[in-house]
């Protein structure tokens, strides 16, 4: 019973936008994919339960919140508010980013 709780705590990849942004803000405006998966779990007050469910059935090593993480990343440099400068390092493109008048959904679209 309690894996089913975790996975409808489970934030979807357009939910992660905002405090993937906030994130990069909070480290300075860039950072390695681990330092900004960790801040991101602490913004979005992501339980242990969550951070446990494993992405796919093979069991493999992604965890489920990282798979939407990447995501996340993908769509805001799709938007031209990421960049990847360098294998694993992620930086906001401008610096004075207002988190406030961001909108996901329009990210996404």
């Amino acid at each position: 019973m309690a894996r089913k709780k975790a996975n409808s705590d489970l934030p979807s990849f357009d939910e992660l936008i905002i405090p993937t942004v906030k994130a990069l803000k909070v480290l300075g405006g860039s950072g390695t994919v681990e330092e900004i998966n960790n801040k991101v779990y602490e913004i979005a007050k992501i339980s242990d339960d969550v951070l446990a469910i494993p992405h796919g059935d093979e069991g493999g090593t992604t965890i489920e919140v990282d798979y939407r993480l990447a995501w996340s990343r993908t769509y805001l440099k799709k938007f031209g508010l990421l960049e990847n400068s360098s294998r694993g390092i992620w930086a906001l493109t401008k610096s004075d980013i207002d988190v406030a008048k961001l909108d996901y959904i329009e990210i996404v679209r």
